[in-house]
């Protein structure tokens, strides 16, 4: 959809990227190889970084003696700016363990618990993902499950203990152009999940191995993520039993790497568009219950309101900047 009114309603002139905060954590890897896998996701991360205005920080990829990776996350959950339009990130590379009461993040020192994180967290406006490809993750899913974040586990239960394979695939698609499923010119969160899940499945098959790992996306808030079989390109095309909504939408307005089209926006714009193209979505969803006239009336006040951010105008009706002109591309 976003990409159609895009193409519709052209652009303002170049405006400041949005910026996004992301918070790095490499887990304690235990064994070389680990190591270097973890490294490597993290040089992914730090690329991903450098290809737009993120402020990306690293904890625990080099030692520290005076405070320990757990200390270092408190404190900088705690330096949050929760009035931020821009999302905030925490990545977790790493191995995670259950003992049965609890889950845990195996960093270097003391270990994080999903209920020592889910206190540490604000409750803020500010977008919040959550993103832990390792074993285990599933807990932290139904820990930190909130209005206003998304959350992406490796594992679907907790019971799922083995090394996973995700953590490390998704930040390698995160800037890849072959993970933009809808060819808009950016890799949304939501088409890197899809494009790491297609991925790590098709490592069991190529290997003859039973899949060992199952990821989920979280970004409804209802605790109850939803599985990436459940998509046909970025749309859900299966209902729970017990009509749970499904998630997806949020996820797919945010990118790390913008398009071109997208940088045109700040963070503001940004955020007022997600938000109307939200209630699209829930007009959308409503309209076999509305009638004919009634829901052309409300989707063109909707319109017009997205038409307000790429056409800004004065009182007189006046645009305030003129329009880019397509190169035809």
């Amino acid at each position: 959809m976003r990409y159609l009114l895009l193409l519709l309603l052209g652009f303002t002139s170049p405006v400041i990227a949005v910026d996004h905060n992301v918070l790095v954590i490499v887990g304690a890897p235990g064994e070389e190889l680990y190591a270097e896998g973890f490294e490597n996701a993290a040089k992914a991360w730090e690329e991903a970084g450098d290809a737009t205005n993120a402020v990306i920080d690293f904890i625990g990829r080099d030692a520290s003696d005076d405070t320990t990776p757990k200390e270092q996350i408190q404190t900088w959950i705690q330096e949050l700016d929760t009035d931020s339009p821009a999302p905030a990130w925490i990545v977790y590379i790493g191995h995670g363990t259950y003992n049965r009461r609890d889950a845990f993040i195996n960093v270097s020192g003391p270990d994080i618990t999903a209920k020592q994180l889910a206190d540490w967290l604000p409750t803020m406006d500010r977008t919040l993902i959550f993103i832990h490809g390792g074993s285990a993750s599933s807990p932290f899913m139904n820990a930190l499950s909130a209005p206003n974040r998304i959350i992406i586990t490796g594992t679907r239960n907790p019971d799922e203990i083995n090394y996973t394979r995700f953590g490390e695939y998704f930040a390698n698609v995160l800037a890849r152009s072959d993970g933009d499923i809808d060819q808009d010119g950016q890799t949304s969160l939501l088409e890197a999940f899809l494009s790491t899940a297609d991925r790590v499945e098709s490592f069991y098959q190529d290997q003859g191995r039973l899949a060992s790992e199952h990821a989920l996306i979280d970004d409804n808030g209802d605790q109850f993520g939803t599985p990436p079989d459940w998509f046909r390109g970025v749309r859900v095309t299966k209902q729970s039993k017990d009509g749970k909504e499904p998630d997806g939408f949020r996820a797919h307005q945010i990118a790390l790497i913008p398009s071109a089209q997208e940088k045109l926006l700040t963070a503001e714009q940004r955020t007022e568009r997600d938000a109307l193209e939200a209630d699209i979505e829930v007009l959308r969803k409503r309209k076999d219950t509305l009638e004919e006239a009634i829901y052309y009336e409300v989707l063109e006040a909707i319109l017009g309101k997205l038409s307000n951010i790429y056409f800004p105008k004065d009182e007189d009706g006046n645009l305030i900047e003129p329009i880019v002109e397509s190169d035809g591309s």
